[in-house]
């Protein structure tokens, strides 16, 4: 029990729990309780008790906030002392009851640790508790003390979240236990699983002590990365305009997120993040949130909403990230997929001007991976390139325009791609050519192992000899595997195109 007689106790204690009844509220009785130990000023054990006290409160209740913000003020500055002498050079330990008193005469300017600078926080607290702290003494270990405080109800916390959009599970106590709270400044780290405290704590070693300056767990992490994503795209689809977490202040608070999240890289773990991001647009852009598969470091194509290229800002979380499902850069299905995406969300409709050039972008990108090569059958099969209606279209379905000269009327039973398509591009994607489709029975439609003429003008610089021509052709003949030769001399000059056979 406590001395009513000293006003800080009052303040900072339940009554009827912490208090003699009143048949012993007179000044000789309260004496005699005095001498056999009755408390008149805090301790550790005193500061359990103001603990308990807000938590014998009802927890809706608005005297148990307040109660846990007077209680709060007091451990910030028992905190801050309690760093000042451990940093003292003459004492390490605090074993023996002492007073904050005495710790204030022992430290020094000279005595605190060099590059340590203190400055006491702003306490707010009335002189009568302030004159409680001043004389409080140790009356058990620390460890101990920091070790029970944890579990009491006692810190004050937010019922409605601080700022618009922040995730938020809807809780109407007043009061929580150290360990299932983090400070304000972690809100966008923890808010989704941990409430909120509803005050300030200045104090860096309070916080080391109940727990707030460790890495969030990976689970908190990940359902809050969730739940912003989820809270800010249900946002941006309303259609009464309401108001969605500001980009600027996602594009400041996502990046922390992001760091804590890589630390858990290599983990055991970090398949519990790989689990619930799964399927989750959580990559921030700035603007929006996208899946991981639909960005990549280095992306020669970029197109909102199907291809992204990783901002700049986000490279130093290349590590996480990777781990994540971000490309360095994209392969060949991810273009034929997202060919597949933009048909189906055009649903049969020509592709706009931007659209149009969009894809020709990723064609061409697709050509590259096939540029000293013929595409496969697979790919040709599978592609999708715009007809000349700009209509999305299997490319087997295709063939382009190399024999302007024919008639418009065979023209018609062909389904031809559209004009922005090059001729050398379509025939890199694998489409079929309308004058090979024509002009050539099916016989000659295969292609012959003929070296193109740069090669063949190579060869014969390289050998240079007339006297041998003869032999010089005979050994390129025997390279395309010819079994017979036949020499027809002709001294007129030729174009070096065929019409009928691509590469001759």
């Amino acid at each position: 029990l406590y001395d009513p007689r000293v006003p800080g106790l009052l303040k900072l204690l339940n009554k009827e729990t912490f208090f003699p009844s009143e048949e012993f509220l007179k000044a000789n009785a309260l004496d005699t309780l005095v001498s056999f130990g009755l408390q008149t000023c805090l301790s550790f054990k005193g500061l359990l008790d103001c603990a308990r006290s807000v938590s014998i409160c009802n927890p809706e209740d608005i005297e148990a906030l307040h109660g846990g913000k007077r209680l709060l003020a007091c451990l910030d500055a028992v905190a801050f002392e309690l760093e000042k002498t451990k940093e003292n050079k003459g004492i390490n330990k605090l074993h023996d009851p002492i007073s904050l008193h005495e710790t204030e005469q022992l430290t020094t300017t000279e005595d605190v640790s060099p590059g340590k600078v203190y400055e006491a926080p702003p306490s707010g607290l009335d002189l009568d508790i302030q004159t409680c702290l001043h004389s409080m003494v140790y009356d058990q270990s620390e460890q101990e003390f920091w070790s029970e405080l944890l579990e009491i109800s006692w810190c004050p916390v937010y019922i409605n979240p601080p700022v618009e959009g922040l995730p938020w599970s809807a809780c109407s106590t007043r009061v929580a236990p150290p360990n299932l709270v983090r400070p304000k400044s972690q809100m966008w780290l923890v808010s989704f699983t941990t409430r909120i405290l509803d005050g300030e704590c200045f104090s860096e070693y309070l916080q080391e002590k109940v727990g707030w300056s460790k890495v969030p767990d990976i689970s908190v992490l990940s359902f809050q990365l969730v739940e912003i994503s989820k809270s800010y795209c249900q946002a941006k689809m309303q259609s009464d305009g309401r108001r969605q977490i500001p980009d600027a202040l996602l594009q400041e608070q996502i990046p922390t997120l992001y760091s804590k999240l890589q630390e858990y890289v290599g983990k055991d773990d970090f398949e519990v993040l790989k689990s619930a991001l799964d399927g989750v647009p959580w990559v921030w852009i700035g603007d929006n949130f996208v899946l991981p598969n639909a960005l990549a470091f280095d992306s020669p194509v970029k197109y909102h909403p199907y291809l992204y290229a990783v901002p700049s800002e986000l490279s130093r979380f290349r590590v996480l990230l990777s781990n994540l499902g971000v490309k360095d850069s994209f392969d060949l299905l991810d273009y034929v997929q997202v060919l597949q995406r933009v048909q189906c969300d055009m649903n049969g409709s020509p592709l706009s001007a931007e659209c149009l050039s969009f894809v020709h972008r990723v064609l061409e990108a697709v050509a590259d991976f096939y540029a000293d090569k013929s595409s496969p059958d697979a790919l040709v099969t599978s592609l999708l390139v715009p007809d000349s209606n700009g209509v999305l279209t299997r490319a087997a379905d295709l063939v382009y325009n190399d024999a302007p000269w024919m008639d418009k009327i065979a023209l018609e039973a062909k389904k031809l791609v559209h004009p922005t398509i090059s001729n050398d591009l379509a025939g890199h994607l694998g489409l079929q050519s309308l004058r090979f489709m024509s002009l050539v029975n099916e016989n000659m439609t295969r292609h012959l192992p003929c070296m193109d003429y740069g090669k063949v003008h190579e060869l014969l610089e390289l050998y240079g000899d007339d006297k041998f021509l003869i032999f010089d052709l005979l050994e390129l003949a025997d390279c395309c595997k010819a079994t017979k030769l036949h020499v027809i001399f002709d001294k007129r000059d030729h174009p070096r195109l065929s019409l009928l056979q691509h590469n001759l």
